[in-house]
């Protein structure tokens, strides 16, 4: 499972997604997230990637940490659609590397 050293490490706009607890990428696909919380502190992120079992993703920025509960899906159409539903901002592609806004 990831620890609160490396959650420490993110920079501002920095981010990981994580599977069971390891940080992971793909070649193609879309990740989307249909809940989360913001936190102030690593350690409470940390606690957050916890009881998400560690599938989750994390970013930070201007001092606060995002986590998401998200998931990969095959096509942008998907993830836009659950993107949307659950009124988020954005989703990542990860053969382009770069967000698509919902």
């Amino acid at each position: 499972m990831i620890n609160v050293r490396t959650i420490r490490k993110l920079q501002n706009n920095d981010g990981l997604t994580l599977k069971a607890g390891k940080i992971i990428s793909y070649a193609s696909g879309w990740q989307v997230a249909d809940y989360g919380c913001e936190f102030y502190t690593a350690e409470a992120a940390a606690a957050y990637v916890r009881k998400l079992k560690g599938n989750c993703g994390i970013w930070y920025s201007e001092g606060i940490y995002y986590v998401d509960h998200s998931f990969r899906v095959t096509t942008k159409r998907e993830a836009l659609e659950i993107g949307r539903k659950y009124s988020q901002i954005s989703i990542w592609g990860w053969k382009s590397q770069k967000l698509a806004y919902c």
